[in-house]
């Protein structure tokens, strides 16, 4: 039916609603209840909804709010000041995921390039999920939540030049990487320049719409259209939406229209792009040597996150305690690990079995850092800011 999509997202919106409502009696993380909304709804479970080209349309807009939300929470003069951090950050938590999940897959198939591939799958942070839960704390604005953001950045793009090594295996040229590299820095060109000016022009628009009608409409379409031309340049959209929240944030009525896009984003297209991440797992069903492997290689994924991200927090003068938080924040996994597993499977490096692993550990992953992440700030004062290293 052409109209069942409207039944999709009507059960996706009240079944995330029930599942947020108990995660939160159980002092859960919210994103936990999208996420198994997700799971129960889809084919993995109940079956009654199926991702549809309609629902990664909104799942895709959902994200994109997100990451634009937390763009308009963030300092510009704080993450331009600490970007040099951010690198280093990211920088070896790709580096540890890299060599452990290479080594570790070992246990599952012994041939180096899909061991290569389980590797590189895992380097990529998904912020998005991360970033959802940090809101949700409270926390968005803290010094773990900047670096998170600022190093999440630096990893995607990594993440692309990755994604561009599993798009050409078996081809791989230096003008690759040299075509990539130049769609990276124009780029990023386009959205200093197009921000510099959108700055301006948004400061005298202020001036003449005393009540803030028009800001949210112009917000939103600056956010789109930036996450087209990242998209259409091999950059993920989500860091076109994160620099278009920059800009719109350190705009003084930028800051007081959040509010009326918070409340669309959290009531419809944030609970849509949780529940999709479900909608991803099909089957359940494997042997107990897989489920084994599945467990051992979620825990690496989490793990080398932990350990690269918080050994590079740690060399830039974070303490152990916000090292940690950073580490666990960067563990998340999410569209870039999927995109490259299912490029991989069609290029057929990896077969369905490896396929289905990459996408349960993803799910796996996605379900448990919110959930060690709040436990992680459980308690804690996060009022003192100033553990930045000064470089």
């Amino acid at each position: 039916m052409e109209y069942k999509y409207l039944l999709d997202i009507g059960l996706i919106i009240l079944a995330v609603k029930i599942f947020t409502i108990i995660t939160q009696k159980i002092k859960m993380p919210k994103v936990l209840g999208g996420l198994v909304a997700g799971i129960v709804l889809g084919p993995a479970m109940l079956n009654v909804v199926q991702n549809s080209s309609i629902l990664e349309a909104l799942s895709k807009f959902g994200i994109i709010l997100i990451m634009f939300l937390a763009g308009m929470e963030t300092s510009i003069k704080k993450f331009i000041a600490n970007s040099n951090k951010y690198v280093i950050i990211a920088a070896i938590g790709v580096i540890v995921p890299l060599i452990m999940g290479t080594i570790f897959s070992l246990i599952y198939i012994q041939d180096l390039k899909t061991n290569l591939f389980f590797g590189a799958v895992i380097t990529a942070t998904s912020v998005s999920i991360t970033v959802e839960t940090l809101i949700e704390m409270k926390k968005i604005k803290s010094s773990v939540g900047l670096a998170i953001l600022g190093a999440g950045v630096v990893d995607d793009v990594i993440g692309i030049l990755f994604l561009t090594i599993v798009m050409n295996t078996g081809n791989l040229q230096l003008s690759t990487f040299v075509v990539m590299a130049l769609k990276i820095v124009l780029f990023f060109g386009i959205a200093i320049i197009s921000g510099l000016l959108l700055f301006k022009v948004f400061e005298k628009i202020e001036k003449k719409d005393t009540k803030t009608e028009q800001m949210p409409t112009y917000s939103i379409s600056f956010a789109l259209i930036l996450s087209y031309i990242a998209e259409m340049l091999g950059v993920s959209g989500i860091i076109g939406a994160y620099i278009a929240g920059l800009v719109i944030g350190n705009t003084e009525k930028g800051r007081k229209i959040k509010g009326k896009i918070d409340l669309v984003v959290h009531m419809i297209f944030s609970p849509i792009f949780f529940a999709s991440i479900g909608l991803n797992l099909v089957s359940l069903k494997f042997n107990i040597p897989v489920w084994g492997f599945i467990i051992i290689f979620t825990s690496i994924t989490i793990i080398s996150k932990v350990i690269g991200n918080g050994l590079g927090a740690k060399i830039c003068g974070y303490t152990n305690e916000r090292a940690i938080q950073i580490g666990i924040g960067m563990a998340t996994r999410g569209e870039v690990a999927l995109i490259m597993a299912n490029e991989a499977k069609k290029i057929e490096l990896i077969n369905e079995e490896a396929f289905s692993i990459i996408i349960i550990t993803v799910l796996l992953v996605t379900v448990i850092t919110p959930i060690l992440l709040h436990y992680s700030f459980k308690g804690k004062n996060e009022n003192n800011e100033k553990e930045l290293c000064n470089s």
